[in-house]
């Protein structure tokens, strides 16, 4: 029992062991190795892989990291693994990191690459490579990707993206934006939570050039058009919404709704520069109906006066044939057994009122 206890409070140990516990980087992959565990943190203790983009980490929706380094012959790479809520914050927290002198590669759906930095999401879980020729180990990557996929989140990525405009847009300028946090350090245009994050928005944002000036272009998504629209008004009475100057001398922001989307240009001198930027978010709401359905229609007078008559005739036979085999059976049986069956005088006892002078008989029934 001494021998076996130790082993069974290890098992019971192992098995409550939560998943975010478990090492998600490999010890090898692709010729890469690791000598060493991972370095894990959670998530209020990312500063000590993410600084002072912790907070911006957290905001997002960070769950925990890790870090591991990896040596294949005499190069050398540091992998870091941010495990982030689901695929949408993971989206986010790529989008922030990233920078100009990184270029699109197809790694994965989400994915870019620099000289000795890579950035790459697998779900809900965010990879950052440094070291030196990164470009080159895209099959190396890919391979990795491959053993972290059963890990990964399934979801689907954010849709706002697909309604930014493509004309001007300067390429790695987007920002998927959850928290007032990230969005006053990208877009410092006010205070604290001053586009409703906490009542369900999500914004996306790009850098463009419009007419030799450069612009942004902030699309925020509500959950309902009421909640759009109020958030629009309460806007305009703080922001110089849509007017040509301030008295400031600062630009203006222009603003439009469609629906659920709300869209604002900001660093733009003129409405009509600002529209020419707007006219081109195209944004509508559909909605799909996958209920099975079916269509009723009343019958009319002649199909209910020829239903009632065959109904009514169906009865009349039913009748009819019921009384006719009724009828048939005690015919025959009274033939072939008289007496035994139906005509039973001595097995017949009748209570009688006495209402009448004449007595009842059981043979006067048959």
């Amino acid at each position: 029992m001494r021998r076996l206890l130790p082993a069974s409070i290890l098992l019971l140990v192992t098995v409550a062991l939560p998943a975010a516990a478990q090492d998600l980087l490999p010890p090898s992959f692709s010729g890469w190795t690791s000598p060493a565990p991972s370095l894990k943190v959670t998530s209020p203790a990312t500063e000590e892989f993410a600084g002072g983009d912790a907070a911006i980490l957290r905001e997002y929706g960070i769950l925990g990291a890790e870090r591991r380094a990896y040596a294949r012959g005499d190069e050398s790479l540091t992998i870091t693994l941010f495990r982030m809520r689901d695929s949408s914050a993971a989206f986010g927290a790529y989008t922030y990191h990233q920078t100009s002198e990184m270029s699109p590669t197809n790694l994965t759906q989400y994915s870019s690459v620099s000289p000795r930095r890579a950035l790459l999401v697998a779900g809900n879980l965010l990879l950052e490579v440094t070291g030196s020729g990164v470009p080159r180990l895209t099959p190396d990557l890919k391979a990795l990707v491959t053993q972290l996929a059963p890990h990964a989140d399934k979801a689907p990525f954010p849709t706002l993206v697909q309604y930014l405009p493509t004309l001007g847009r300067i390429s790695q300028s987007e920002r998927y934006v959850l928290g007032p946090l990230a969005l006053n350090r990208l877009v410092p245009l006010g205070n604290g939570d001053w586009l409703g994050f906490a009542d369900g928005a999500e914004a996306l944002l790009a850098r463009y050039r419009v007419k030799g000036q450069e612009a942004t272009l902030l699309l925020v998504s509500y959950p309902t058009p009421q909640a759009a629209a109020r958030k629009l008004e309460e806007l305009g009475h703080w922001l110089p919404l849509n007017v040509e100057r301030q008295a400031d001398g600062r630009p203006p922001l222009f603003a439009r709704r469609s629906s659920t989307l709300v869209a604002i240009v900001s660093q733009l001198n003129s409405r009509a520069t600002a529209d020419s930027l707007l006219e081109q978010v195209h944004y509508e709401s559909r909605i799909t109906w996958n209920e099975p359905g079916h269509r009723l229609t009343d019958p009319n007078i002649g199909t209910i006066v020829v239903g009632a008559i065959l109904g009514t005739g169906f009865i009349l036979l039913f009748a009819l044939v019921a009384g006719i085999g009724f009828g048939g059976v005690r015919i025959v049986v009274k033939h072939f057994f008289p007496g035994k069956v139906f005509d039973r005088a001595a097995h017949v006892e009748i209570l009688q009122l006495g209402l009448t002078s004449k007595p009842i008989k059981a043979k006067d029934f048959y």
